[in-house]
Protein backbone atom coordinates (compact mmCIF):
# COMPACT_ATOMS: atom_id res chain seq x y z
CA UNK A 1 0.00 0.00 0.00
CA UNK A 2 2.65 2.33 0.96
CA UNK A 3 4.07 1.68 -2.73
CA UNK A 4 1.01 2.45 -4.38
CA UNK A 5 0.99 5.51 -2.24
CA UNK A 6 4.25 6.81 -3.08
CA UNK A 7 3.46 6.28 -7.06
CA UNK A 8 0.38 8.53 -6.72
CA UNK A 9 2.42 10.82 -5.13
CA UNK A 10 5.09 10.80 -7.42
CA UNK A 11 3.07 10.92 -10.46
CA UNK A 12 1.55 13.89 -8.52
CA UNK A 13 4.14 15.99 -7.66
CA UNK A 14 5.59 15.35 -11.67
CA UNK A 15 2.20 16.52 -13.40
CA UNK A 16 2.89 19.66 -10.88
CA UNK A 17 6.21 20.47 -12.04
CA UNK A 18 5.49 19.92 -15.46
CA UNK A 19 2.79 22.57 -15.19
CA UNK A 20 4.38 25.38 -13.21
CA UNK A 21 7.52 25.41 -15.47
CA UNK A 22 9.63 28.05 -16.16
CA UNK A 23 8.23 30.65 -13.85
CA UNK A 24 9.82 33.93 -16.20
CA UNK A 25 8.36 32.46 -19.19
CA UNK A 26 8.73 29.76 -21.61
CA UNK A 27 5.84 27.53 -23.45
CA UNK A 28 2.91 26.12 -21.87
CA UNK A 29 1.85 22.29 -22.33
CA UNK A 30 -1.11 20.15 -22.81
CA UNK A 31 -2.64 22.44 -26.28
CA UNK A 32 -2.01 25.77 -23.67
CA UNK A 33 -1.15 29.01 -25.12
CA UNK A 34 2.69 29.70 -25.23
CA UNK A 35 2.87 32.30 -22.78
CA UNK A 36 5.75 35.11 -23.45
CA UNK A 37 6.65 37.60 -20.44
CA UNK A 38 7.91 40.94 -21.16
CA UNK A 39 8.81 42.55 -18.21
CA UNK A 40 8.63 46.54 -18.76
CA UNK A 41 8.82 49.94 -17.44
CA UNK A 42 8.45 53.49 -19.04
CA UNK A 43 5.42 54.62 -17.39
CA UNK A 44 7.55 56.47 -14.73
CA UNK A 45 9.45 58.49 -17.51
CA UNK A 46 6.42 58.57 -20.42
CA UNK A 47 3.28 58.85 -19.07
CA UNK A 48 0.67 56.72 -21.09
CA UNK A 49 3.49 54.11 -21.86
CA UNK A 50 1.06 51.91 -20.16
CA UNK A 51 -2.10 51.90 -21.80
CA UNK A 52 0.34 51.31 -25.02
CA UNK A 53 1.59 48.26 -23.61
CA UNK A 54 -1.57 47.13 -23.28
CA UNK A 55 -2.69 47.54 -26.80
CA UNK A 56 0.40 46.30 -28.21
CA UNK A 57 0.34 43.24 -26.82
CA UNK A 58 -3.43 42.62 -27.87
CA UNK A 59 -2.20 43.44 -31.05
CA UNK A 60 0.36 40.80 -30.62
CA UNK A 61 -2.01 38.53 -29.70
CA UNK A 62 -4.39 38.94 -32.69
CA UNK A 63 -1.13 38.72 -35.13
CA UNK A 64 0.10 35.54 -32.82
CA UNK A 65 -2.52 32.91 -32.53
CA UNK A 66 -1.91 30.74 -29.63
CA UNK A 67 0.72 33.02 -27.67
CA UNK A 68 -0.64 34.92 -24.56
CA UNK A 69 1.43 38.07 -23.78
CA UNK A 70 1.91 37.84 -19.46
CA UNK A 71 3.40 42.29 -19.51
CA UNK A 72 4.51 43.11 -16.12
CA UNK A 73 5.18 46.91 -15.37
CA UNK A 74 8.62 47.15 -13.27
CA UNK A 75 9.05 49.44 -10.51
CA UNK A 76 11.93 51.85 -10.69
CA UNK A 77 13.72 51.01 -7.54
CA UNK A 78 14.10 47.23 -7.89
CA UNK A 79 14.16 46.98 -12.06
CA UNK A 80 17.55 46.30 -12.01
CA UNK A 81 17.49 44.08 -9.16
CA UNK A 82 14.33 41.82 -9.55
CA UNK A 83 15.78 41.07 -12.96
CA UNK A 84 19.14 40.05 -11.62
CA UNK A 85 17.73 38.27 -8.91
CA UNK A 86 15.16 35.98 -11.02
CA UNK A 87 18.05 36.09 -13.77
CA UNK A 88 20.14 34.13 -10.37
CA UNK A 89 17.54 31.47 -9.93
CA UNK A 90 17.09 30.86 -13.76
CA UNK A 91 13.60 32.44 -13.56
CA UNK A 92 13.92 35.93 -15.85
CA UNK A 93 11.89 36.96 -17.97
CA UNK A 94 11.67 36.24 -22.09
CA UNK A 95 11.93 40.11 -22.52
CA UNK A 96 13.69 42.74 -20.19
CA UNK A 97 13.50 46.25 -20.72
CA UNK A 98 16.72 47.76 -19.36
CA UNK A 99 18.05 51.44 -19.62
CA UNK A 100 20.33 52.38 -22.27
CA UNK A 101 24.00 52.11 -23.69
CA UNK A 102 26.52 50.54 -20.19
CA UNK A 103 22.98 50.15 -18.04
CA UNK A 104 22.29 47.51 -20.63
CA UNK A 105 25.96 46.03 -21.32
CA UNK A 106 26.37 45.87 -17.61
CA UNK A 107 23.84 42.74 -17.88
CA UNK A 108 25.63 41.24 -21.28
CA UNK A 109 28.88 41.74 -18.95
CA UNK A 110 27.36 40.21 -16.28
CA UNK A 111 26.33 37.03 -18.40
CA UNK A 112 22.67 37.40 -18.02
CA UNK A 113 22.00 38.17 -21.38
CA UNK A 114 22.03 36.38 -24.78
CA UNK A 115 22.80 38.33 -28.17
CA UNK A 116 19.92 40.00 -29.53
CA UNK A 117 21.81 39.95 -33.04
CA UNK A 118 21.36 35.80 -32.52
CA UNK A 119 18.01 35.90 -33.09
CA UNK A 120 17.49 39.02 -35.59
CA UNK A 121 19.63 39.65 -38.73
CA UNK A 122 21.30 42.96 -39.86
CA UNK A 123 18.59 43.25 -42.61
CA UNK A 124 15.75 42.56 -39.44
CA UNK A 125 17.43 46.22 -38.12
CA UNK A 126 18.60 47.83 -41.19
CA UNK A 127 15.68 50.75 -40.54
CA UNK A 128 16.47 51.35 -36.91
CA UNK A 129 19.30 54.60 -36.69
CA UNK A 130 22.81 52.73 -36.69
CA UNK A 131 23.37 55.40 -33.36
CA UNK A 132 20.29 54.15 -31.69
CA UNK A 133 22.34 50.49 -32.20
CA UNK A 134 25.57 51.50 -31.32
CA UNK A 135 24.82 52.00 -27.91
CA UNK A 136 24.50 48.50 -27.28
CA UNK A 137 26.49 47.14 -29.80
CA UNK A 138 29.48 45.60 -28.01
CA UNK A 139 32.02 42.67 -29.03
CA UNK A 140 30.47 42.23 -32.10
CA UNK A 141 27.27 41.76 -30.97
CA UNK A 142 24.02 43.72 -30.76
CA UNK A 143 22.41 43.46 -26.95
CA UNK A 144 19.61 45.73 -27.05
CA UNK A 145 16.52 46.86 -29.38
CA UNK A 146 15.24 50.41 -29.12
CA UNK A 147 12.30 50.67 -27.04
CA UNK A 148 11.55 54.46 -27.73
CA UNK A 149 13.43 57.08 -27.91
CA UNK A 150 13.03 60.37 -25.65
CA UNK A 151 14.77 64.08 -26.59
CA UNK A 152 15.93 65.99 -23.42
CA UNK A 153 16.55 69.77 -23.69
CA UNK A 154 15.63 73.17 -22.46
CA UNK A 155 12.24 73.94 -22.52
CA UNK A 156 11.47 77.76 -21.87
CA UNK A 157 9.15 80.52 -21.53
CA UNK A 158 8.56 82.31 -24.78
CA UNK A 159 6.20 85.18 -22.89
CA UNK A 160 9.12 85.59 -20.37
CA UNK A 161 11.78 86.36 -23.14
CA UNK A 162 9.21 88.37 -25.10
CA UNK A 163 8.79 90.50 -21.76
CA UNK A 164 12.86 91.01 -21.44
CA UNK A 165 13.47 91.75 -24.91
CA UNK A 166 14.35 88.45 -26.33
CA UNK A 167 13.36 86.83 -29.46
CA UNK A 168 10.92 84.13 -28.09
CA UNK A 169 11.47 82.14 -30.97
CA UNK A 170 15.08 82.11 -31.32
CA UNK A 171 16.52 83.32 -27.77
CA UNK A 172 19.88 82.18 -27.88
CA UNK A 173 22.52 79.98 -30.34
CA UNK A 174 26.15 80.33 -28.57
CA UNK A 175 26.93 79.77 -24.77
CA UNK A 176 27.42 84.01 -24.66
CA UNK A 177 23.87 84.53 -26.41
CA UNK A 178 22.89 82.43 -23.22
CA UNK A 179 24.34 84.26 -20.90
CA UNK A 180 22.92 87.30 -22.67
CA UNK A 181 19.38 86.26 -22.43
CA UNK A 182 19.39 85.21 -18.61
CA UNK A 183 21.41 88.01 -17.74
CA UNK A 184 18.43 90.00 -19.59
CA UNK A 185 15.62 87.84 -17.75
CA UNK A 186 17.35 88.55 -14.57
CA UNK A 187 16.88 92.03 -14.82
CA UNK A 188 13.19 91.66 -15.78
CA UNK A 189 12.30 90.12 -12.41
CA UNK A 190 12.60 86.74 -13.62
CA UNK A 191 15.22 83.66 -12.26
CA UNK A 192 16.23 82.86 -15.30
CA UNK A 193 16.86 78.63 -14.72
CA UNK A 194 14.76 76.35 -12.47
CA UNK A 195 16.94 73.58 -10.56
CA UNK A 196 16.75 71.47 -7.70
CA UNK A 197 20.08 69.76 -6.64
CA UNK A 198 19.17 67.99 -3.45
CA UNK A 199 18.56 64.58 -5.26
CA UNK A 200 21.53 64.63 -7.41
CA UNK A 201 19.70 64.42 -10.90
CA UNK A 202 20.60 67.76 -11.90
CA UNK A 203 24.01 67.16 -11.70
CA UNK A 204 23.67 64.05 -14.13
CA UNK A 205 21.62 66.51 -16.44
CA UNK A 206 23.68 69.39 -16.66
CA UNK A 207 27.20 67.07 -17.14
CA UNK A 208 25.37 64.90 -19.62
CA UNK A 209 23.46 67.82 -22.02
CA UNK A 210 26.92 69.80 -21.76
CA UNK A 211 29.29 67.44 -21.81
CA UNK A 212 29.63 66.33 -25.82
CA UNK A 213 30.31 69.35 -26.87
CA UNK A 214 34.20 68.97 -27.15
CA UNK A 215 34.07 65.55 -28.29
CA UNK A 216 33.89 64.28 -32.12
CA UNK A 217 32.44 61.13 -30.97
CA UNK A 218 31.85 59.02 -27.36
CA UNK A 219 34.74 56.91 -28.31
CA UNK A 220 36.82 59.83 -26.67
CA UNK A 221 34.83 59.82 -23.44
CA UNK A 222 35.38 56.08 -23.65
CA UNK A 223 39.44 56.78 -24.05
CA UNK A 224 39.00 58.82 -21.17
CA UNK A 225 37.00 56.12 -19.06
CA UNK A 226 39.62 53.44 -19.87
CA UNK A 227 42.73 55.95 -19.05
CA UNK A 228 44.11 56.57 -22.02
CA UNK A 229 43.00 60.52 -21.90
CA UNK A 230 42.76 62.71 -18.45
CA UNK A 231 39.12 63.34 -17.97
CA UNK A 232 40.85 66.68 -16.19
CA UNK A 233 41.39 68.11 -19.78
CA UNK A 234 39.00 70.90 -20.11
CA UNK A 235 38.01 68.94 -23.77
CA UNK A 236 36.23 67.05 -21.45
CA UNK A 237 35.19 69.01 -18.08
CA UNK A 238 34.76 72.19 -19.43
CA UNK A 239 30.93 71.27 -18.56
CA UNK A 240 32.09 71.78 -15.06
CA UNK A 241 33.04 75.90 -15.97
CA UNK A 242 29.96 76.36 -17.89
CA UNK A 243 28.53 75.47 -14.08
CA UNK A 244 30.48 77.78 -12.03
CA UNK A 245 29.38 80.48 -14.83
CA UNK A 246 25.61 80.36 -14.21
CA UNK A 247 26.43 79.94 -10.46
CA UNK A 248 28.59 83.39 -10.17
CA UNK A 249 26.21 85.26 -12.07
CA UNK A 250 23.02 84.06 -9.97
CA UNK A 251 21.05 82.26 -12.74
CA UNK A 252 19.87 79.55 -10.69
CA UNK A 253 16.94 79.83 -8.03
CA UNK A 254 18.37 80.50 -4.95
CA UNK A 255 16.99 77.93 -3.22
CA UNK A 256 18.36 75.60 -5.19
CA UNK A 257 20.37 73.30 -3.14
CA UNK A 258 17.27 72.53 -1.38
CA UNK A 259 15.34 71.20 -4.26
CA UNK A 260 15.39 67.97 -5.83
CA UNK A 261 14.89 67.87 -9.86
CA UNK A 262 11.38 67.71 -10.18
CA UNK A 263 10.95 70.71 -7.88
CA UNK A 264 12.96 72.76 -9.85
CA UNK A 265 11.16 72.02 -12.93
CA UNK A 266 8.45 72.86 -10.90
CA UNK A 267 9.68 76.29 -11.08
CA UNK A 268 9.12 76.49 -14.67
CA UNK A 269 5.51 75.03 -14.33
CA UNK A 270 4.13 77.43 -11.65
CA UNK A 271 5.72 80.38 -13.68
CA UNK A 272 8.98 81.41 -11.14
CA UNK A 273 11.59 80.45 -13.65
CA UNK A 274 11.98 80.68 -17.60
CA UNK A 275 13.66 77.70 -18.08
CA UNK A 276 14.53 74.55 -16.90
CA UNK A 277 15.49 70.91 -18.09
CA UNK A 278 12.88 68.45 -19.54
CA UNK A 279 12.47 65.51 -21.81
CA UNK A 280 10.36 66.19 -24.79
CA UNK A 281 7.59 64.55 -24.21
CA UNK A 282 6.78 66.02 -21.06
CA UNK A 283 7.57 69.22 -22.64
CA UNK A 284 4.55 68.23 -24.93
CA UNK A 285 2.03 68.53 -22.16
CA UNK A 286 3.41 71.79 -20.84
CA UNK A 287 2.92 72.56 -24.45
CA UNK A 288 -0.83 70.95 -24.24
CA UNK A 289 -1.56 72.73 -20.52
CA UNK A 290 0.22 75.78 -20.83
CA UNK A 291 -0.07 76.63 -25.21
CA UNK A 292 2.49 76.96 -27.59
CA UNK A 293 2.50 80.57 -27.19
CA UNK A 294 3.81 80.37 -23.82
CA UNK A 295 6.21 76.89 -23.96
CA UNK A 296 9.18 76.68 -26.31
CA UNK A 297 11.77 74.08 -26.12
CA UNK A 298 15.44 75.05 -27.18
CA UNK A 299 18.88 73.09 -27.73
CA UNK A 300 21.35 73.52 -25.26
CA UNK A 301 23.57 76.52 -26.18
CA UNK A 302 26.88 75.82 -27.90
CA UNK A 303 30.44 76.65 -25.98
CA UNK A 304 32.90 73.62 -27.79
CA UNK A 305 34.35 73.50 -30.79
CA UNK A 306 34.36 69.26 -31.21
CA UNK A 307 32.01 67.50 -33.51
CA UNK A 308 29.26 67.31 -31.35
CA UNK A 309 29.68 70.69 -30.45
CA UNK A 310 25.37 70.93 -31.56
CA UNK A 311 24.63 67.28 -31.09
CA UNK A 312 20.91 66.83 -28.65
CA UNK A 313 20.72 64.34 -26.21
CA UNK A 314 18.75 61.54 -27.44
CA UNK A 315 17.85 59.00 -24.96
CA UNK A 316 17.06 55.32 -26.39
CA UNK A 317 15.79 52.82 -24.21
CA UNK A 318 16.07 49.39 -24.59
CA UNK A 319 14.63 45.82 -24.56
CA UNK A 320 17.05 42.69 -23.83
CA UNK A 321 16.70 38.84 -24.36
CA UNK A 322 17.13 37.34 -21.09
CA UNK A 323 19.93 34.29 -20.65
CA UNK A 324 17.32 32.37 -18.63
CA UNK A 325 14.17 33.03 -21.39
CA UNK A 326 12.47 30.35 -22.60
CA UNK A 327 10.76 31.80 -26.00
CA UNK A 328 13.70 33.11 -28.07
CA UNK A 329 12.27 33.25 -31.23
CA UNK A 330 9.00 34.43 -30.06
CA UNK A 331 10.70 37.39 -27.92
CA UNK A 332 12.90 38.36 -31.27
CA UNK A 333 9.55 38.42 -33.09
CA UNK A 334 8.24 40.49 -30.07
CA UNK A 335 11.03 43.11 -30.84
CA UNK A 336 10.66 43.53 -34.19
CA UNK A 337 6.25 44.20 -33.55
CA UNK A 338 7.99 47.17 -31.57
CA UNK A 339 9.42 48.64 -34.47
CA UNK A 340 6.38 47.59 -37.26
CA UNK A 341 5.17 51.25 -38.46
CA UNK A 342 1.47 50.82 -37.48
CA UNK A 343 2.96 50.54 -33.80
CA UNK A 344 5.15 52.96 -33.65
CA UNK A 345 2.72 55.55 -33.99
CA UNK A 346 0.66 53.89 -31.47
CA UNK A 347 3.91 54.57 -29.39
CA UNK A 348 3.67 58.55 -30.21
CA UNK A 349 -0.31 58.55 -30.22
CA UNK A 350 0.05 57.61 -26.59
CA UNK A 351 3.22 59.07 -25.20
CA UNK A 352 4.98 61.75 -27.41
CA UNK A 353 7.90 59.20 -27.57
CA UNK A 354 9.47 58.22 -31.22
CA UNK A 355 11.36 55.27 -31.97
CA UNK A 356 14.54 55.94 -33.99
CA UNK A 357 13.80 53.91 -37.17
CA UNK A 358 13.45 55.43 -40.46
CA UNK A 359 9.94 54.22 -40.65
CA UNK A 360 8.96 56.54 -37.84
CA UNK A 361 7.05 59.25 -39.82
CA UNK A 362 7.79 62.61 -38.56
CA UNK A 363 4.16 63.99 -40.25
CA UNK A 364 2.31 62.30 -37.24
CA UNK A 365 3.91 65.49 -34.92
CA UNK A 366 1.12 67.10 -33.13
CA UNK A 367 3.18 69.60 -31.08
CA UNK A 368 5.24 72.57 -32.04
CA UNK A 369 8.03 71.12 -29.76
CA UNK A 370 8.13 67.53 -31.48
CA UNK A 371 8.20 69.71 -35.10
CA UNK A 372 11.14 71.69 -33.60
CA UNK A 373 12.63 68.08 -32.33
CA UNK A 374 12.20 66.14 -35.90
CA UNK A 375 13.86 69.63 -37.58
CA UNK A 376 17.32 68.43 -35.51
CA UNK A 377 17.18 64.81 -36.17
CA UNK A 378 17.27 66.12 -39.65
CA UNK A 379 19.92 68.17 -39.39
CA UNK A 380 22.36 67.57 -36.23
CA UNK A 381 24.21 64.70 -34.55
CA UNK A 382 22.51 62.25 -31.59
CA UNK A 383 24.27 61.27 -28.55
CA UNK A 384 23.25 60.06 -25.08
CA UNK A 385 26.86 60.96 -22.99
CA UNK A 386 25.40 59.10 -20.12
CA UNK A 387 25.32 56.16 -21.48
CA UNK A 388 29.31 56.19 -22.32
CA UNK A 389 30.56 56.31 -18.91
CA UNK A 390 30.03 54.12 -15.73
CA UNK A 391 27.87 54.59 -13.32
CA UNK A 392 29.70 55.01 -10.84
CA UNK A 393 31.22 57.83 -12.26
CA UNK A 394 28.17 59.87 -11.89
CA UNK A 395 27.66 58.65 -8.25
CA UNK A 396 30.34 59.16 -6.86
CA UNK A 397 31.56 61.48 -8.80
CA UNK A 398 29.24 64.18 -10.87
CA UNK A 399 26.66 64.26 -8.00
CA UNK A 400 28.25 64.90 -4.87
CA UNK A 401 31.45 66.94 -6.80
CA UNK A 402 28.82 69.62 -8.40
CA UNK A 403 26.54 69.54 -5.33
CA UNK A 404 29.22 70.57 -3.56
CA UNK A 405 30.42 73.37 -6.17
CA UNK A 406 27.59 74.75 -5.47
CA UNK A 407 27.98 74.85 -2.35
CA UNK A 408 31.91 76.56 -2.36
CA UNK A 409 33.30 73.64 -1.25
CA UNK A 410 35.26 72.47 -4.42
CA UNK A 411 36.35 75.00 -7.59
CA UNK A 412 35.77 73.97 -11.22
CA UNK A 413 39.71 72.70 -11.21
CA UNK A 414 39.44 70.57 -8.02
CA UNK A 415 36.31 69.12 -9.77
CA UNK A 416 37.83 68.63 -12.87
CA UNK A 417 40.56 66.96 -11.08
CA UNK A 418 38.42 64.59 -8.65
CA UNK A 419 36.59 63.80 -11.56
CA UNK A 420 39.09 61.74 -13.12
CA UNK A 421 40.36 60.54 -10.18
CA UNK A 422 36.83 59.18 -9.28
CA UNK A 423 37.58 57.38 -13.02
CA UNK A 424 40.83 56.08 -11.53
CA UNK A 425 39.29 54.36 -8.65
CA UNK A 426 36.37 52.85 -10.97
CA UNK A 427 39.10 50.96 -12.75
CA UNK A 428 41.03 49.43 -10.08
CA UNK A 429 38.08 48.47 -8.45
CA UNK A 430 36.50 47.20 -11.84
CA UNK A 431 38.91 45.67 -14.10
CA UNK A 432 36.52 43.12 -15.54
CA UNK A 433 34.34 46.19 -16.46
CA UNK A 434 37.66 47.65 -17.77
CA UNK A 435 38.03 45.27 -20.01
CA UNK A 436 34.74 45.41 -21.08
CA UNK A 437 34.94 48.94 -22.22
CA UNK A 438 38.34 48.63 -24.28
CA UNK A 439 36.29 46.43 -26.44
CA UNK A 440 33.81 49.02 -26.78
CA UNK A 441 35.00 50.75 -30.23
CA UNK A 442 33.66 53.00 -32.11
Amino acid sequence: MRKVIAIILACILLVSLAACGNTGGGSSSGGEDTVLTVWYWGEQEIPGYDDYMGELVTRFEAANPGVKVNAVMQESDTLYSAFRTAESAGTGPDVQYLWGGVLALEDAWLGNLVPVSDYITDEQMKDIFPGALEETFWDGQQWGIPAYQIVMSVTYNKQMMADAGLDPDNPYTTWDEFMDACEALKQAGYTPFGAGLKDGWFCGWWAFLLGPQNLNSMGDLISAVVGDADYSDKKYSEWVWRFQDMLDKGYFNDDVQSLDFYQGEQLFENGTAAMSFFAHAYADTLEASMGSDVVGFAPIPIYGNGGLKDAFTAVNEVYVLPKSGGNRELAAKFLLFLHEKDNMKLLYDKTFAFMPNNNFDNTWAQTSIDKTVFEWKETLPEVMYQWFYPPMFEEEGIIPLVQNLTAGLETPDSVAVKLNETLEKWREQNPDQLDAFRKWTF
